[in-house]
């Protein structure tokens, strides 16, 4: 067995551990730039933060580390990420025999940053993998990190909500006076979004590794790679013709609607379409487009964070997209459950708000509504940027860089 240690942060923190305030303890013990240390608690993958020091050290940086809310672990020097001991049985054997010195808090990490022993590793922490190197292959997730990518999206959210509500509402403000242009608005619009999207991705990153961020991002997608991202936009459209297509042709092919029924709906007349159509057809020609509209929402999901932050093709970026999303089929089952449940949520509490109120206040219940109305933009919005954000911290997560 070496006769050092390194000290490797797991990628994740102590239950109940704020990641900002983690983040600007570690900042200060350590004397890092926060952003920086922001970058690290945020990374979610493991790093080495300390290499080579003797067992007694390794101790004391573990100590100060898992009192910040980190959790570490310890094991021999040059042990590859990932094939050392579990991070369970790091934290039980500190239990067991953790130094006698008494560890400084978190709350006092600014002032012990000066005078402890720790400050040595700011020379030492190895950066992010995903600073360098090629992009890697999209990785297999455990299912648990569906939740996450949620989790660590609203940690972004929470860091800067000002910013991020003003950034979402000049899009959905540009978006809504283009589609006031009738027919071309709205295959404007699809083309616009992975554009504002590619946007999104680097402000996000931006704040991730650097701490900043700003809400005229938005318009960051329209340099560089813009005309791949809308080249996204067109696949993306061109794809959504062609599965409505190829699901009325699937249907009609099946029996289960007749071309009379497709011509009904096509037009525009509920009426004729309900005549012509019975809703057990309607329901299989529905079931129908979304199993094929799956696998192309897959192909877009992480396609404009491929092309913005990785340089690919449109065409590249919406298969390897693909790829990491046909590998992670059930943390995505569990992303997509868990917005379920805070849509369904917060649908039912709102419902149950006004109808309390409306009980109580009779007359008055109109005011409660105006009420409910201006809380709930910033609420849907803040809504709208923490899913978009989720498609950067899952990007993240998948797409760790080689090397």
């Amino acid at each position: 067995m070496s006769a050092f240690h390194q000290v490797v942060f797991t990628g994740r923190l102590k239950p109940g551990v704020n990641a900002e305030q983690a983040a600007r303890d570690f900042a200060a013990v350590f004397k890092l730039p926060e952003e920086k240390a922001w970058r690290l608690i945020l990374d979610g993958g493991e790093h080495v933060l300390k290499r080579e020091v003797d067992d007694s050290n390794a101790e004391r940086y573990r100590e100060v580390l898992e009192e910040i809310g980190l959790e570490v672990r310890v094991e021999p020097a040059g042990t590859p990420l990932g094939g050392g001991e579990p991070a369970a049985e790091a934290l039980a054997a500190d239990e067991t025999g953790g130094g006698a010195d008494t560890p400084p808090s978190a709350a006092a990490a600014p002032r012990a940053a000066s005078t402890n022993p720790y400050a040595p590793p700011q020379a030492d922490l190895t950066p992010p993998a995903d600073d360098d190197g090629p992009l890697a292959e999209p990785q297999s997730l455990p299912a648990g990190h569906g939740w996450l990518w949620l989790k660590d999206a609203y940690a972004l959210f929470r860091s800067r909500p000002g910013t991020w509500l003003g950034a979402i509402a000049i899009i959905y403000l540009i978006n809504f006076a283009v589609g006031l242009v009738p027919l071309v608005g709205s295959l404007v619009g699809f083309v616009l979004g992975p554009v504002f999207g590619g946007g999104v991705m680097a402000g996000a990153r931006s704040l991730d590794r650097h701490g900043n961020v700003r809400a005229g991002m938005v318009f960051d997608g329209f340099s560089g790679p813009g005309m791949q991202l809308a080249l996204v936009g067109v696949l993306y459209l061109l794809g959504i013709v062609l599965v409505m297509l190829a699901a009325g042709l699937i249907a009609v092919a099946a029996g289960v609607v007749t071309p009379a029924g497709l011509q009904s709906l096509s037009g525009g007349d509920p009426e004729a379409a309900a005549m012509a159509m019975a809703p057990t057809a309607l329901s299989l020609l529905f079931l129908v487009a979304l199993a094929l509209l799956i696998p192309l929402l897959m192909a877009y999901w992480f396609a404009p964070a491929l092309v913005m932050l990785e340089d690919l093709t449109a065409l590249e970026a919406m298969q390897t997209s693909f790829r990491g999303c046909w590998m992670n089929i059930v943390p995505f089952l569990i992303y997509g459950l868990s917005l379920l449940g805070i849509v369904m949520v917060f649908s039912v509490g709102v419902g149950l708000l006004a109808m309390l109120g409306g009980t109580l206040l009779g007359p008055a219940a109109g005011v409660l509504g105006f009420v409910l109305v201006v809380v709930m933009v910033p609420v849907l919005l803040g809504f709208a940027v923490v899913t978009m954000l989720s498609q950067y911290t899952g990007y993240r997560d998948i797409f760790r860089h080689a090397g």
